[in-house]
């Protein structure tokens, strides 16, 4: 049975990675002790040529110990997009500090001259996300972050190893993270980095690392069980929908945990995902970057097929550069129809961010977002899918998404 085109279904699994997660989940003293965390983090400071690197559990938790380490307080304010994903509010939030939406350009990045309008003495920082990998503006925003000295911290959850004018993206600002969620560039189901070349900053995160404890040994095992469980539910996924009732099945009996927890929707940072990154979680990042090169290859390959062969099509396209994105935007009308149809011909893609404030559920009084604040966002949101770029994707995969969604139109 063949694995379904499926774009938020650990993409990048491999069955060398499902190995090396069954090798791990089997060696329980390494769950913890280990060079794990020491050669990732040696890795992001050759690769980014950065002095600091300082790995945790998550994107998210990377985030606030940037925050943290900012002195970010209370009544302060930091700038964020407004289309994204709630970690990031919630990340603000828990240092006690005011998330300010600014509204998106027609690249799904942040709109510069909302940016500005937006920056008040209250100020502190601004998180420049690269939504689907796609570069921001970066050049202008640092340039307004030193005018105002306001610090630029670099949203890569969607990007590693991304190219702007010749810099790669997560060098630019005062700081800089990144993700290895289950669906994210490369995976470990969940870990984060922080990275920086400000010396007191670097210290400062550090410092904040260490005062962490490592998360418990059952959630380790649950992470470590993600790949080897999905390395079942994929094949089985269009097949009488056994690999859907499976997922569930796990997630419900707490084998698998899952991505975004109920209390993250209501404004709430979880102390769990600001914890150090285990030693076994390190590892499986580690495997999956060392293919990274590999891995933005293909995810070019792909987004090239859709550049070309729908650029002359109904839909909108945000982007047109050949880029490692982790996910293809367009614009659609009757969305949810065009989901549908896909789905019943085995293609799962993405709607990102359909919800402004992904994903559906969260209490927008609680991360303070205001609806009308941010008109262009809140308009993409009704229009917006995701096609698959992700790295196990064949050239017939690729050529089958396009076929149904030409025919579609």
């Amino acid at each position: 049975m063949k694995r379904p085109i499926a774009i938020s279904l650990s993409p990048n699994l491999e069955n060398k990675d499902v190995l090396f997660a069954l090798q791990m989940l089997f060696s329980p003293l390494q769950f913890f002790k280990g060079e794990g965390m020491r050669l990732l983090e040696q890795w992001f400071r050759q690769y980014f040529g950065v002095s600091y690197a300082v790995s945790f559990t998550s994107g998210r938790g990377a985030m606030v110990a940037i925050l943290k380490s900012l002195r970010i307080k209370k009544e302060d304010e930091v700038l964020l997009q407004s289309f994204t994903c709630v970690a990031v509010p919630n990340a603000i939030i828990a240092t006690g500090a005011m998330p300010v939406y600014v509204d998106i350009s027609e690249s799904l990045t942040i709109d510069i001259a909302d940016l500005q309008k937006k920056i008040s003495e209250k100020t502190k920082a601004i998180i420049v996300q690269y939504t689907f990998g796609i570069p921001a503006d970066i050049k202008e925003i640092v340039r307004i972050g030193k005018k105002y000295k306001i610090a630029v911290i670099e949203d890569c959850a969607h990007v590693i190893g991304g190219v702007y004018e010749n810099k790669k993206l997560g060098s630019f600002g005062d700081a800089a993270f990144f993700s290895f969620g289950r669906d994210k560039a490369c995976s470990s189901v969940f870990g984060g980095m922080a990275i920086t070349n400000n010396k007191l900053l670097g210290l400062a995160i550090r410092q904040f690392q260490r005062q962490q404890d490592y998360p418990g040994f059952f959630w380790v095992m649950q992470q470590l069980f993600h790949p080897i469980a999905f390395f079942f539910i994929l094949p089985l996924y269009n097949f009488a929908s056994l690999g859907k009732v499976l997922l569930v099945v796990l997630q419900k009996l707490h084998f698998l945990s899952f991505p975004v927890l109920q209390e993250e929707k209501e404004g709430k940072s979880l102390p769990l995902f600001i914890k150090k990154l285990p030693n076994a979680l390190a590892c499986l990042a580690l495997f999956q970057l060392r293919r990274l090169n590999e891995f933005n290859q293909k995810r070019e390959t792909i987004v090239d097929m859709y550049i070309r062969e729908l650029k002359d099509s109904k839909y909108t396209m945000p982007y047109k550069k050949v880029f490692p994105l982790l996910r293809f935007p367009l614009l659609v009308e009757k969305r949810d129809e065009l989901i549908a149809s896909l789905k019943k011909n085995g293609v799962y893609i993405g709607k990102w961010y359909a919800e402004i404030i992904d994903p559906k559920g969260v209490d927008y009084k609680k991360i303070f977002y205001k609806r009308g604040s941010c008109p262009n966002a809140e308009y993409i949101a009704t229009k917006i899918i995701n096609l698959p770029t992700y790295p196990t994707m064949t050239k017939h995969d690729g050529e089958k998404v396009i076929s149904l969604i030409k025919k579609y139109a």
